[in-house]
């Protein structure tokens, strides 16, 4: 009996450490949102990584505003490298599905684990 709650409660706990992703403010749903590309640019020498999160949102901005990415404490994250931001997002319960190269930037198609 004793395993059996230790066993739940892990399981709780290991659910309950995947944070969550906020775009632009917005959270991004557990629930709705199973699938996200990460769309990636490495940092030169003048600035860092650009980065994008396309969840499917109604308007990806792909102009010169950066989008706001930030984890559960809604602190804004500035990344390295775009394995800096792939790092970030499978720290927050995402797996890598698939990867492509676009000129420049590298597209990352991610998924939520589960359990």
């Amino acid at each position: 009996m004793k395993a059996l709650f230790v066993l739940c409660l892990s399981l709780f706990l290991v659910n309950a450490s995947f944070g969550q992703v906020y775009v632009d403010g917005v959270a991004i749903d557990p629930v709705n949102t199973p699938f996200c590309q990460l769309i990636c640019t490495n940092a030169n020498g003048l600035s860092r990584a650009r980065v994008q999160i396309d969840y499917g949102q109604h308007f990806v901005d792909i102009g010169l505003s950066r989008q706001k990415i930030a984890g559960a404490d809604k602190q804004v994250i500035t990344f390295n490298s775009s394995i800096d931001a792939l790092n970030f997002m499978v720290r927050q319960g995402w797996e890598l599905v698939t990867f492509a190269l676009k000129g420049d930037s590298f597209i990352y198609l991610l998924r939520r684990k589960t359990i």
